[in-house]
């Protein structure tokens, strides 16, 4: 596993809950721009329309190597590959539990790109200074 990009800010922002491995349905010099890492999946998010998942506002930059013929959309929808029932399960925890479905990372697994979504319950702000002085405290006492 060869992983390309991670979300830096999921960690500081959400709490994983559960973690979920899908494909991603690209269109051709996205995956070599992919691999070569211009892109970015920091303010992304998956939305659900009519029972299939698309992650929305993934950038992905032109190849510059390729003379793009189809002028692709940097962050345009693109479909997630799912199982109809891991689809439906997904709907119903988001809706059931109010969590969100954010990507964490995109990696190379096999010669195919898979992206790895969790499930996940946003922190709030007194969450983020608890953990900040958790890290405050480990770091006092590594000094000693």
């Amino acid at each position: 596993m060869h992983i390309l990009l991670s979300n830096k800010k999921f960690n500081l922002n959400y709490f994983s809950i559960e973690e979920i491995e899908a494909g991603i349905s690209l269109k051709g010099s996205e995956v070599k721009s992919l691999i070569l890492a211009n892109a970015s999946i920091d303010q992304s998010f998956v939305a659900f329309k009519k029972n299939e998942a698309y992650i929305i506002n993934m950038y992905i930059a032109p190849y510059n190597g390729v003379k793009n013929v189809n002028n692709l959309a940097e962050s345009r929808s693109r479909k997630l590959l799912l199982h109809k029932n891991e689809i439906i399960r997904i709907q119903y925890l988001v809706k059931k539990k109010r969590l969100t479905l954010i990507p964490k990372s995109v990696y190379l697994l096999k010669n195919k790109i898979k992206i790895l979504i969790c499930l996940a319950k946003s922190k709030k702000s007194y969450d983020k200074r608890e953990e900040n002085k958790k890290k405050d405290m480990l770091r006092e006492s590594k000094k000693y």
